[in-house]
């Protein structure tokens, strides 16, 4: 099944904006507790599973919601996820994140949870039904700075050397480079301040030290990486910068631009998001 051959009524459900809301063919767990970090940062999910599960491990996927890092919660990847598990079988888990406060930046914090959930979706990969070595990451927005930095196995994290790393990265407009979003930007503080606590001008060299990109070695699993033309928020040039070094470690990606569309449901989105769907399904169909 493809996001093409859905029910009307399976197409409402996902692209509803909200990812919530019941869907047929889906089973939907909200708030299941991951773990709790020392300083006491509890992390939970929205588990999204096909109802009707394969008799063998099936892919898997651990998503990370979008919200400028201050907002939103794991029901945000209802989209993706629903679509998934009705196309590909796959159960996500959509993990969440501390979010920043005036004052009060997530970083590091935020990198110690993204180890917490990774880890946390191979030690129940027998109850999910999913296959460990099958386990893609995603991001929208935001979340494409935890999703981006598991795939290139940054050091910000806290993960065993030996751990099963993702097997695909699907990026929705995500930023990869601070420093080339700083300037993007105009040389103005973007949603990133708040999650260092600090702009470029005050510490270019943390902005150096988050990106993503800086990371980005071989090797590196496969990536799509899906930007809207029009998106003033996060620059396509940030697609552009992810799939280059990408190609430059010999690791397979595909840049995805969707036309007529701004920075995720900004506008009249609805038909561009469906593409945005479709092109993640025959991604991970033939990557998973």
């Amino acid at each position: 099944m493809t996001p093409a051959s859905l029910t009307s009524e399976q197409l409402d459900a996902i692209l509803d904006l909200q990812g919530h809301e019941p869907c047929p063919g889906v089973e939907i767990e909200f708030e299941r507790i991951l773990g709790e970090l020392p300083d006491g940062h509890s992390v939970y999910a929205t588990i999204y599973r096909p109802s009707h599960l394969s008799s063998q491990p099936a892919p898997g996927l651990l998503a990370f919601h979008g919200g400028g890092f201050i907002a939103g919660n794991p029901n945000g990847c209802g989209e993706i996820a629903k679509t998934l598990a009705l196309s590909l079988g796959i159960t996500t888990v959509s993990a969440s994140y501390r979010l920043a406060s005036e004052g009060e930046p997530s970083y590091p914090g935020i990198f110690e949870e993204a180890s917490l959930s990774w880890r946390w979706i191979l030690d129940h990969a027998v109850e999910l039904n999913i296959d460990p070595t099958r386990i893609a990451v995603s991001g929208e927005s935001a979340g494409v700075l935890q999703a981006a930095h598991l795939a290139v196995e940054s050091p910000l994290l806290s993960l065993d050397p030996q751990t099963h790393r993702p097997a695909a990265l699907i990026s929705l407009w995500g930023c990869f480079d601070y420093v080339a979003r700083w300037f993007d930007r105009g040389q103005s503080p973007g949603a990133e301040a708040d999650l260092l606590g600090t702009t470029y001008l005050q510490d270019p060299r943390l902005y150096h030290i988050v990106s993503p990109v800086k990371y980005a070695t071989a090797p590196l699993p496969p990536a799509i990486l899906v930007y809207g033309s029009q998106d003033r928020v996060v620059h396509l040039r940030q697609g552009k910068i992810a799939h280059a070094a990408w190609q430059a470690a010999g690791a397979r990606s595909e840049l995805k631009i969707l036309d007529n569309i701004g920075h995720d449901t900004i506008g009249d989105t609805r038909y561009p998001r469906e593409q945005a769907l479709h092109a993640a399904v025959k991604f991970l169909a033939a990557h998973l």
